[in-house]
């Protein structure tokens, strides 16, 4: 086994191809794990390229063809055959034959620059239509639940970062010297570390609500602070600004179950959670008041009037929705 000092110029390619690299990736051991978890202590900046590497072995299989002896023996004539032809010209034309050589291997690899260039550029683009939940899995363990009519864009060799237009609930296994998972939206990226998470990227706003571990939030727009987020808490970004708030965050995830659940919830918050994640708003007339009003029951996640309907039967109210708006009366 080589020393981890060998690997510390490796690029993503040169590990890829190398045997013990390859061991560790496809049959690893308990001395294999040890080398590469001290190598990624002893340099954690190679972190990303070992990242890419490990994507590249386990996403692609490379077999090897056999060769038939004849064909080595024809190989080896026609070298032994060009290095008599080699000697017995001028020390010029020897020259000009090796700047050729260098000048085709310069060629050779710029045209792997560019194919790796290219295949690292390759979007992946999940998107799901109306009723659709999709699940995502990564090789890292990360898993990601998409919403209904949402987009999930990310790069084959570098699926920590991905980007999101809807909504996604995100899950993300902590380990050391791992790449910090990035969710890019329009309003700002959500930086991870290890976590559980849900985003909700639509119609002009940003809401990060975090279940548990810990993540910070970076707005895009310019002089604004970046956010650590603690669990329970929700982050909105639109054009009015950034705020943050305390938050059932069972009640932002039940999507992915396609169901609403509500035990003995205030009626205030409920309609709260209608404008966070429908945004509907409400206008109440007097003389309603739902001061110390509570709800227990369940709705299809992708059907909130059916929320709406019970609440107003139960309670006596005659609500009415257009578009997004929703007037609350006494009947």
């Amino acid at each position: 086994m080589k020393s981890s000092a060998f690997y510390q110029h490796y690029t993503t390619w040169q590990l890829a191809l190398d045997d013990d690299f390859i061991r560790w990736v496809k049959t690893p051991d308990a001395g294999l794990n040890a080398f590469w978890e001290q190598f990624l202590q002893d340099y954690p900046e190679k972190a990303l390229t070992v990242q890419e590497a490990r994507s590249l072995l386990l996403h692609y299989r490379f077999a090897q063809t056999p060769v038939e002896p004849a064909v080595v023996e024809r190989i080896w004539q026609q070298l032994e055959l060009q290095h008599r032809s080699l000697s017995a010209r001028p020390r010029r034309a020897v020259l000009r034959r090796l700047i050729w050589y260098a000048a085709a291997s310069v060629l050779l690899l710029i045209a792997g620059v560019c194919s790796y260039r290219y295949l690292a550029n390759t979007a992946t683009v999940i998107e799901t239509q109306a009723g659709e939940l999709r699940r995502i899995s990564f090789p890292d363990g990360s898993q990601i639940m998409l919403n209904q009519q949402s987009k999930l864009v990310y790069h084959r060799f570098s699926p920590h970062q991905v980007t999101l237009e809807g909504e996604a609930y995100f899950s993300v296994p902590t380990r050391p010297h791992a790449p910090v998972f990035t969710v890019r939206c329009d309003k700002g990226e959500i930086r991870v570390l290890g976590t559980a998470f849900n985003v909700r990227s639509r119609q002009q706003q940003l809401q990060v609500v975090l279940e548990q571990g810990a993540v910070q939030v970076n707005p895009a727009m310019r002089n604004a602070r970046a956010v650590k987020m603690q669990p329970g808490d929700m982050v909105v970004m639109d054009d009015k600004g950034m705020r943050s708030k305390k938050v059932h965050t069972q009640w932002h995830t039940a999507w992915r179950s396609n169901q609403l659940v509500f035990s003995n919830a205030p009626v205030e918050e409920i309609l709260g959670y209608l404008t966070d994640t429908y945004g509907w708003h409400f206008k109440i007339n007097a003389p309603v008041t739902l001061t110390n009003k509570r709800f227990n029951g369940t709705a299809p996640a992708n059907e909130p009037d059916q929320l709406l309907q019970k609440i107003s039967t139960i309670y006596q109210l005659k609500t009415t929705r257009q578009k997004d708006t929703v007037i609350v009366d006494a009947r």
